[in-house]
């Protein structure tokens, strides 16, 4: 497997009517790579990529190519489309920005069957400037790819990866036992209850959205996998289970999408990285929300401790 560690799906910072902060998204990149992500992920779910445009993206992408500089960090750009022209015009601007990896996600809106992905992505990586990483979250595509057309689309010579969002953790195990002479490919978890054990079994790294709750128990997790430090890593993982019990409680009471970026914005803004994630149709954060939000961040605390 190709090693990439952790990687921030990064947030874009912004005023309410939505036109986008870069000042607070350099910083926020800023305290991501300090804290040792190797990796920034522009314009994803958790940075509400297809919301904004693709000069926004491009933009971000740049801001993003800034802060990396001699760093040797990767980044990576969401090519998300409705369909395949939208992904490989993203894919053009993203390169021109900077990027060096095209994420996307199946095409949304329309529903395809295995056959239908399978020549989509390989059309997609046939054209694409950049290197491909496929990104698989049913919960947001309402589909899902097989280990079969996964294994197919291994063979691409453009493609990278597979971030697997999809919490099926055996099917993601039989990937990895697949693929595991692979040093080209990456494999990369992007679910947080399942970090160590993927990484234990040889998963490239992990994308998860509530590190930006704080950094550096996720990053000490890598690294305690990594150098073989069995207890402190299970601490960490307990840790952050414990954490994920509560987002999932947090969901559960209000499952809209923008759930995610209220608790976000409260911890980002508190650290005094950036003022706001949110657009006016999130609404205020009710104070129900902020206090567990202030939980959330103490238990990522507790845990890295």
């Amino acid at each position: 497997m190709k090693e990439l560690g952790p990687i921030v799906p990064i947030v874009t910072p912004c005023r309410r009517d939505g036109a986008v902060d870069l000042d607070g998204f350099r910083a926020v990149c800023a305290e991501m790579l300090s804290a040792g992500c190797r990796g920034i992920f522009i314009g994803g779910s958790t940075g509400r990529g297809p919301w904004f445009t693709l000069e926004d993206r491009a933009a971000l992408c740049r801001a993003a190519a800034g802060c990396i500089g001699g760093r040797g960090a990767l980044l990576l750009a969401g090519c998300t489309a409705l369909g395949l022209p939208g992904m490989l015009e993203a894919a053009r601007r993203m390169a021109d920005a900077g990027a060096q990896v095209a994420v996307a996600t199946a095409p949304v809106y329309f529903r395809y069957d295995q056959q239908e992905l399978q020549s989509i992505f390989l059309k997609f990586a046939d054209a694409s400037p950049l290197p491909v990483i496929v990104y698989d979250i049913p919960e947001f595509t309402n589909l899902q790819f097989t280990n079969e057309l996964l294994l197919k689309l291994a063979g691409h010579g453009n493609i990278l990866g597979l971030k697997d969002s999809s919490a099926d953790l055996p099917r993601f195990e039989a990937l990895l036992e697949a693929l595991h002479d692979r040093p080209d490919f990456a494999l990369l978890q992007g679910k947080e209850m399942l970090i160590t054990e993927s990484l234990r079994r040889g998963a490239s790294g992990f994308v998860v959205s509530v590190i930006h709750l704080l950094p550096g128990p996720f990053v000490d997790l890598y690294r305690a996998v990594r150098a073989g430090e069995t207890q402190r890593a299970d601490a960490l993982q307990s840790g952050i289970d414990r954490l994920m019990d509560l987002i999932f409680e947090v969901i559960h009471a209000r499952p809209e999408t923008s759930t995610l970026f209220h608790l976000l914005n409260v911890a980002l803004r508190e650290r005094g990285v950036c003022d706001n994630l949110l657009l006016d149709h999130d609404g205020e954060t009710p104070a129900w929300l902020v206090e567990k939000a202030h939980q959330a961040v103490a238990l990522c605390a507790a845990a890295g401790q």
